[in-house]
């Protein structure tokens, strides 16, 4: 059976940029190295994956911004830091 029709999705009106420091980036994916078993988390690898991620995502986050649609959040605290931020901008919607 055939879904039903999916309703027209409209432009974003919100993107939710989470961003830490290059230096916390690292020493983060560094400790997830200690138990994810995963050979490719070094520091050289692990810092070549952040400049394609860069690369990537900054065209992308400067196009929303010209649009002042980004949000960005302060990734640099707690889990729970974070997740509050990130419930504040979207009770806003």
């Amino acid at each position: 059976q055939p879904c039903p029709p999916c309703p027209q999705i409209g432009p974003p009106t919100l993107l939710l940029y989470v961003d830490a420091g290059k230096e916390t980036m690292v020493k983060r994916l560094l400790k997830r190295g200690e138990t994810s078993g995963r050979v490719d988390d070094n520091e050289e690898t692990i810092k070549k994956r952040l400049e394609t991620y860069y690369k990537a995502t900054e065209p992308v986050i400067a196009f929303y911004k010209s649009r002042g649609i980004v949000r960005q959040l302060n990734a640099e605290g707690s889990v729970e830091e974070v997740f509050q931020q990130v419930c504040s901008h979207l009770d806003k919607l």
